[in-house]
């Protein structure tokens, strides 16, 4: 079979094999107009979603621009920057809610406390817990913005990618990065305290053997840290097919809550936290779909317009909280670890 010219192959569930699935949403390439139209179905035994058919893992990669955003230049976040009275806030909220003992200061006033809990939310979401002995490995990371954040944190720091353009640019970080998949990374098991796959997971064809191969690399004690769209969010449900977090045809996998801790149980970890995040771009992307799937291109314009959005954005910053209270983000983002006494196979 073929979706505009690229072969496609109709795989089975990736969590239970089951053949059989219902489609139950289809949608063009909205994002760099990859030919074809392309459906996420659902498993008819176990409800996961995914794509079917999906392109050929052979021409995957055909499915990725090279100005794709997450291979360009990328600039580490970190909250060591700024004024010296937010610095030295910054560095007590990742010392008290972090871990890191490091950055400890004994004489802290009670200002730089306050200001250090009104960022707390903001650093858990931008920085790693502190584990072990600092080693950390980033799958898929990118051009390596989060491997230079890490680093300015202490953290001996290590990535794999399999754009080798991209992983040149994370080389400014780290000389650590393996340019491929997790199947031909050279890393030994138990090597790293805490590895990272951030909006990974849901672009490859075996979720759980990822999964596998990355609790595998975690030292005793260690954490694995999972970031994926959540398709059992408001956003999806509000916006079906037009949702901008199916982004068809790279994501292979589209994750909720429950099946992203059915993938990571079936690897051999479980999941001990789980984060949600809602940024009011990714709804106003969907609103802009939505309109245009309906022949409203003029208001979806109008609603690209610098005052509109403005406007739409402020209201979503305010109501947006709402949907994390809820477990309805956009985003979710999980820590998992080993299951007790498991030796997670290579």
């Amino acid at each position: 079979m073929t979706a505009g010219g690229l072969p496609t192959v109709e795989a089975p569930c990736a969590l239970c094999g089951a053949t059989a699935a219902v489609a139950i949403w289809s949608t063009p390439d909205r994002a760099f107009d990859v030919p074809g139209t392309f459906t996420v179905a659902r498993c008819g035994a176990c409800g996961f979603l995914y794509q079917r058919p999906r392109i050929d893992d052979a021409h995957l990669a055909d499915c990725y621009p090279e100005h794709y955003p997450r291979h360009q230049e990328s600039k580490p976040r970190t909250p060591l920057k700024g004024s010296p009275g937010r610095v030295r806030a910054a560095r007590w909220a990742l010392a008290s809610r972090l871990g890191y003992e490091s950055l400890r200061e004994a004489d802290v006033s009670w200002l730089t406390r306050l200001r250090a809990r009104l960022m707390a939310s903001r650093v858990r979401w931008d920085c790693l817990p502190w584990r072990g002995r600092g080693r950390y490995l980033d799958v898929g990371c990118g051009s390596g913005g989060g491997l230079g954040a890490a680093v300015t944190l202490g953290w001996q720091a290590a990535g794999i990618e399999v754009d080798a353009a991209a992983a040149a640019r994370a080389r400014r970080f780290t000389a650590d990065v393996h340019v491929g998949d997790v199947d031909s990374a050279p890393f030994a098991p138990g090597a790293f305290d805490v590895v990272s796959a951030f909006h990974v997971l849901e672009h490859v064809p075996d979720p759980v053997g990822v999964a596998r191969r990355m609790l595998g690399w975690l030292a005793p004690g260690g954490l694995m840290i999972v970031e994926v769209p959540n398709a059992g969010g408001l956003g999806a449900a509000l916006f079906g097919r037009a949702w901008s977090g199916l982004e068809l045809p790279r994501h292979l996998s589209q994750f909720t809550p429950e099946s992203l801790a059915r993938t990571i149980a079936l690897a051999g970890g479980e999941v001990v936290w789980c984060w949600h995040q809602a940024k009011p771009r990714y709804y106003l992307w969907s609103l802009g779909h939505w309109l245009r799937d309906r022949g409203r291109a003029g208001l979806a314009h109008a609603s690209e317009s610098r005052v509109i959005y403005g406007v739409l954005k402020l209201g979503l910053e305010l109501t947006l909280p709402l949907a994390c209270l809820a477990r309805r983000g956009e985003v979710i983002r999980v820590g998992a670890v080993k299951r007790d006494g498991e030796r997670v196979p290579q």
